[in-house]
Formats: structure tokens, sequence, C-alpha cells
């Protein structure tokens, strides 16, 4: 997931980085679109990682206890 959320925020800085460089109205506007769709995915992205960080697996539970 990591990996998908460092290609997420790339894909958010070429489509800002266009934006900042290109002079039709349109297409200004089409990257600010693509930009602002990404960053919705980066937001659920981190969400995920969050939660799936903040709960343990099976598999981690059980090492947990036999580690003690």
């Amino acid at each position: 997931m990591n990996d998908a959320l460092e290609d997420k925020i790339r894909n958010q800085t070429f489509y800002n980085d266009g934006a900042i460089r290109v002079r039709n109205p349109s297409t200004k506007q089409l990257l600010l679109i693509l930009r602002d769709e990404e960053m919705k995915h980066i937001e659920v992205l981190q969400k995920e990682i969050v939660a799936i960080e903040n709960k343990p697996f099976t598999v981690t539970k059980i090492l947990a206890k036999l580690k003690s």
C-alpha cells in the first residue's frame, strides 16, 4: 500500500506541476481536477494504512503471546 501511496503522491505532483506550467485554461482546469482526484485517493490510502497498522493481525497476536 505504501507503494501505491507513493505513486499517487507522484501523480499529484505531476498534475500540479503541469497545471502551473500550462497556459491553456481548459488544460489547466483538467490538470487541477486530476490533481484533486489524486488527493482524494491519497487520503483514502493514508486512512487505510493507519487502520491496518492499528489493527493487529491474528499472526501478530499469536507471535506476541509466544514472546511473553
